[in-house]
């Protein structure tokens, strides 16, 4: 694309997104919560009387929403490298090692996959995945069926209530496991690290499970709606069900409080039994909305059927959706003041492909500004006969799972891209009704936000596109699973579908983030330094491609900075890292460093040029600048490129000693930018990312070109 035609094209990507949520049909129960404004008494999440929190089950983000328009996913710029090299995309196949597996499509018009079936999700089978950040071992731990994803025509209501909406493409599940640990985050903030409570928990135990006596780890530690109980905050669990047996009216498990002693030996009557060990339907839910007595906090505990875990379908799950928004919506009143939020427990064993922020567990995985205590896996629970050794893997995070939020002040279809776990749920909750959860560790409070980014309560979108009819749902899931075969891995890579063109308004972020790498020829290292001047903490990835050692993990806390360095002697001077950091912050740090620190060692530093550069920004105007200073001997012709956004290349002579500056105005990009510094030879340094002004913006639109090619 030349340059006049890519401008073009940046000139009409604002409208693309408008235009996109124009089209969009809605389903009756999701038009309804459009058409009621959002009670604005004080335009601050005071406004907020309702909360209400409904996770589902068992699915990623690229497997559900990674073909949406304008979220992080299969248009992602900057994949990660495996450690042969390969973007994330292509993962060693467990079934064919001659060639990698890459992702495909999970049809359900001509195939049974609405009730794919799950695959592994097990603390150990994830861990290994993930593999410390090299994410190199998916098919390895779940097979092949983990590259599995859907599209807009497979979960149509999923797609259409995101668009409606507001969706978090950084919402990562709380720990690389199944179901109960990572709903003991959602409604405790903990699994218990220190065993002091019965913990650590890491995997299933159901406090009833349909078959015989109940075998359950018995937990005893507080939880925040015992937190709520004692300040006054009313609350209450809505379940089918009391056991995980009736896949219709049941719990399915999901209530990770009836392992908790306190719970279990609740008197009938009490708080705690009436509002966590007592059935309460959706009808009830319903009956509570029009009633005007909805609590200020509940939880949704779906049956089995409808669940949308794999076993299940995702259309079950949209009815049963539908099924919550016709209840929460029955009163206009009560629905002005409510936030409902949409998440889902783990990602199954399903693939994605944003690596997890996770803190480094040993000093040679990297470095954190803010203690990790609670953080690493050091505790073996003698309630589980050690089945979980203490082997020293961080808790979390773990992949990313779809996160929907649904409210009159989360309308029109924005994205919001802060880092979030489902502890973010909780302090949402608190900071709302003033209750702290002491549970969530420091370095989950460092790098996770609270969620009040997803929304705008100073000035809410009322307005409310036409919509469409999905009566019909749950009768072609059951006749897709019924009569279409199972779906299959592709023996041969086929074509990735394109992720949906446009742009996706966007949510602003509290990040303000510099990373900068230079030679030290004294030492024959490279350093990098982090920098964070944002209000939320953030964690970094720094991969190196012409090393064995690594990835490396790096915490930096707000109004903090670290430093790192990395020896040069086994790579004869070259170095080759790629930083990752929240939003599509990305900075590469590529060269040879031989030559000069040669000249330094022998104390001859004129006849080699040492440049370097960083980044600085205009946060008011959402601008960029370069600043370029050259400490070595000798002269270098440096190039100025931009990689995705049309700006012209610029060209100059950088003498020894001095310095320059390079300024960009990044609003016909959206503040997004991307470029390369390099001398054409042993130099380039590339920087990319959005600079946050304090206001609503796009999602990248240099993203809405497909760019996979496999």
């Amino acid at each position: 694309m030349t340059s006049n035609s890519r401008r073009r094209f940046l000139q009409s990507v604002a409208s693309t997104a408008g235009a996109a949520a124009a089209m969009t049909v809605f389903p009756e129960s999701i038009r309804r919560a459009l058409a009621i404004p959002a009670s604005s008494r004080t335009g601050t999440i005071r406004d907020v009387e309702h909360i209400v929190v409904f996770m589902q089950e068992n699915r990623s983000f690229d497997h559900y929403f990674g073909h949406l328009r304008g979220v992080r996913g299969y248009n992602d710029r900057f994949p990660i490298p495996l450690p042969n090299g390969n973007p994330v995309w292509k993962q060693p196949s467990a079934e064919n090692s001659a060639t990698p597996v890459i992702p495909f499509h999970l049809n359900t018009q001509t195939t049974s996959a609405q009730c794919v079936g799950d695959l592994d999700h097990s603390w150990y089978k994830t861990q290994y995945a993930i593999d410390f950040g090299k994410y190199d071992a998916w098919a390895a731990n779940k097979t092949d069926m983990t590259m599995g994803y859907h599209l807009r025509a497979d979960i149509p209501f999923h797609y259409a209530l995101a668009d409606a909406f507001t969706v978090c493409d950084h919402y990562f599940c709380s720990l690389p496991g199944p179901t109960h640990p990572n709903r003991s985050y959602l409604m405790t903030g903990t699994v218990d690290p220190t065993g002091k409570y019965g913990g650590p928990l890491l995997d299933n135990n159901d406090y009833v499970d349909g078959d015989g006596p109940p075998t359950y780890q018995l937990l005893s530690w507080q939880t925040f709606p015992e937190r709520l109980d004692a300040a006054g905050v009313s609350w209450q669990v809505y379940q089918q069900g009391l056991t995980g047996a009736d896949p219709l009216n049941g719990n399915y498990g999901t209530n990770v409080l009836m392992n908790f002693t306190q719970y279990i030996n609740a008197p009938v009557g009490s708080s705690l039994y009436n509002r966590a060990m007592s059935v309460r339907t959706v009808d009830q839910l319903k009956a509570d909305v029009l009633a005007n007595n909805l609590p200020q906090v509940s939880w949704l505990l779906p049956p089995a059927a409808y669940s949308e875990h794999p076993s299940y379908t995702p259309a079950y799950g949209a009815e049963y959706t539908s099924q919550i928004l016709d209840a929460l919506t029955a009163n206009p009143e009560v629905w002005s003041k409510t936030v409902l939020f949409i998440m889902y427990d783990e990602n199954d064993g399903f693939f994605d492909h944003m690596v997890p922020p996770q803190p480094a567990t040993t000093r040679a995985q990297g470095l954190s500004t803010v203690s990790v205590d609670g953080e690493i896996h050091n505790v073996v629970n003698p309630q589980r006969g050690g089945s979980y050794t203490a082997d020293g893997y961080p808790y979390g995070l773990g992949p990313r799972v779809p996160m929907t939020v649904v409210s009159p002040w989360s309308k029109g279809g924005f994205l919001c891209s802060q880092v979030f776990d489902h502890t973010s749920v909780i302090r949402f909750i608190g900071e709302r009704f003033g209750v702290n959860e002491p549970n969530i560790t420091q370095w989950r409070q460092a790098v996770c936000g609270d969620l009040t980014s997803a929304f705008d309560f100073r000035t809410p979108d009322a307005s409310f596109p036409s919509l469409p009819d999905t009566s019909n749902y749950i009768a072609m899931a059951d006749e897709q699973c019924a009569s279409n075969p199972k779906p299959t891995v592709p023996t041969a890579p086929t074509p990735v579908d394109p992720q949906e063109p446009g742009v996706r308004l966007a949510r602003p972020l509290p990040y303000e983030l510099y990373v900068h790498g230079h030679v030290d020829t004294s030492k024959n290292e490279f350093a990098i330094e982090f920098s964070n001047l944002g209000e939320q903490g953030a964690h970094f990835w720094v991969y190196a491609m012409n090393r064995t050692d690594g990835p490396w993990r790096y915490t930096v806390e707000a109004h903090k900075s670290l430093r790192d360095t990395w020896s040069l002697a086994n790579t004869n001077g070259v170095y080759e890292f790629i930083v990752y950091g929240p939003n599509g912050f990305v900075r590469q740090f590529w060269g040879s460093a031989a030559s000069a620190v040669q000249n330094a060692q022998s104390g001859n530093h004129g006849r080699v040029a040492l440049p370097e550069v960083t980044a600085g920004y205009d946060v008011a105007n959402g601008n960029l600048h370069l600043k370029l200073t050259n400490r070595g001997g000798a002269p270098v012709q440096l190039s100025i490129v931009d990689n995705a956004y049309g700006a012209p290349s610029r060209h100059f002579t950088l003498l020894p000693g001095l310095q320059i500056e390079e300024a960009y105005v990044l609003a016909s990009s959206h503040h997004w930018y991307d470029l390369s510094v390099s001398d054409g030879n042993v130099y380039l340094r590339r920087l990319a990312g959005h600079v946050e002004n304090g206001r609503p913006s796009f999602s990248d639109p240099a993203a809405t070109m497909p760019i996979m090619s496999f």
